[in-house]
């Protein structure tokens, strides 16, 4: 495929490192499925043989390579064995697989014309993967059963929410440095080392993010760079899949009962559900390499905003401390509080946007109810102002928002996609 003069020039179009050899992984597997069958085993023959066929009045012989689509699909998912597994495809991944194929036509203003229902549509299969949502107290147990390396892996990846592509391309020598940096200032200030800050620029939406690695993550990542000395530049020799192959087997180690898909990803959406409502949206962004306003990232930077959202949240992270700890758990309700009327306030902004005089209120709350999702009965019981318990209806208004929004941000950052 080096020599695939059209593949090689799709690829090189591709916004990211990561996308191009994702996609010339995928595109090497629909190949190695023509050489099966018997097709053209090139790129650029395929087009050439496309060009032809396109002029054709035979509908078989237009649609070829449309109609071929869906039985590779199909294949992926039955016959084909992948590397890593050595197992035939998820249907979410397969289909991750047939979209890099109808790319490469795609760019080369062929588009492939599927038949409406023979491949699920994405928003089909957002629902049925979804991404196990980690606790703090399954990924306690999970680093009790890893090894050095595996526990400052596990131990990183929740303190920093990056994606794996972006995981797996931290230097070592930016770590070291910024290890060594705060061991000095503490050192002149003659107090105990403190966490390390350090700014990322991600990959995929090429944004700064502000990364912060807890005090006992520091402690290990030391302990870490002793015994592996160092061999390349990351900090990390993995793979993507290896990094998810990490976590599901410390989780099966761990007996941890799972509700979903386990990949890296799903240390992303620990850190995101730990910050929503500890902090604001900007401070959440910057923190997960998200696009945020000049003026507001420098507001960010000068008032130390993620630093000290770190820090809020730096005791519901920590590894080491023992499951069922009492103090822990009391600080984590007080979170909890805590989000729960930052969310009260964002929702009464929304009710004074609908508010009219108060022989409306039962109507514009029953507007916010199902707005936020909340039950037609329990919306339907308002019935008018002398028996409305406005408390007690901002109460299930808050908790629908929350539902709502955290799952808003998740969507954003990629829960539940392949």
């Amino acid at each position: 495929m080096k020599s695939d003069k059209s593949v090689n020039e799709w690829l090189d179009g591709l916004k990211s490192n990561r996308t191009r050899t994702e996609y010339e992984n995928r595109f090497q597997i629909w190949l190695d499925y023509c050489k099966t069958k018997g097709f053209l085993e090139s790129g650029t023959l395929q087009l050439e043989d496309m060009k032809k066929r396109r002029q054709s009045n035979d509908n078989t012989e237009k649609y070829f390579y449309d109609n071929e689509i869906p039985r590779f699909f199909q294949w992926l998912q039955k016959e084909y064995r992948s590397k890593s597994a050595k197992k035939p495809l998820s249907q979410s991944s397969a289909l991750g697989v047939t979209t890099a194929i109808r790319s490469f036509f795609a760019k080369n203003r062929y588009s492939l014309e599927i038949q409406k229902d023979s491949l699920p549509s994405t928003e089909k299969l957002k629902t049925t993967y979804e991404d196990h949502a980690f606790d703090v107290y399954q990924l306690r147990s999970m680093y009790q059963c890893g090894d050095l390396k595996e526990r400052t892996v596990l131990a990183c990846g929740g303190n920093l929410w990056l994606r794996s592509g972006d995981f797996l391309s931290l230097k070592r020598d930016l770590i070291e440095l910024a290890i060594k940096r705060e061991q000095e200032l503490a050192e002149n200030e003659n107090r105990e080392p403190d966490v390390i800050e350090f700014e990322f620029v991600t990959e995929k939406e090429s944004e700064p993010c502000s990364c912060h690695l807890a005090k006992e993550t520091v402690e290990l990542l030391t302990s870490y760079l002793k015994a592996y000395p160092k061999t390349t530049e990351t900090l990390f020799n993995y793979t993507e899949e290896a990094l998810s192959d990490l976590l599901r087997r410390l989780a099966e180690k761990a007996k941890i009962t799972i509700s979903g898909r386990i990949r890296w990803h799903c240390l992303r959406k620990f850190g995101i559900t730990l910050m929503h409502g500890n902090t604001t949206e900007p401070v959440m962004k910057y923190m997960t390499g998200k696009h945020v306003s000049k003026d507001l990232k420098t507001y960010i930077q000068d008032n130390k905003a993620s630093y000290t959202a770190f820090k809020k949240l730096e005791p519901l992270i920590s590894l080491t401390k023992t499951n069922g700890n009492g103090a822990t758990k009391e600080l984590a309700k007080q979170l909890e509080e805590l989000k729960k009327q930052t969310m009260k306030q964002a929702v009464l902004v929304e009710l004074i946007k609908q508010l009219t005089p108060k022989a409306e209120l039962a109507k514009a709350l029953k507007e916010l109810m199902v707005k936020f999702g909340v039950s037609e009965d329990i919306a339907c019981s308002i019935s008018g102002e002398e028996t409305l318990n406005v408390d007690a209806v901002l109460d299930q208004l808050t908790d629908a928002y929350i539902k709502r929004d955290l799952k808003r941000i998740l969507d954003e950052n990629g829960n539940g996609h392949t």
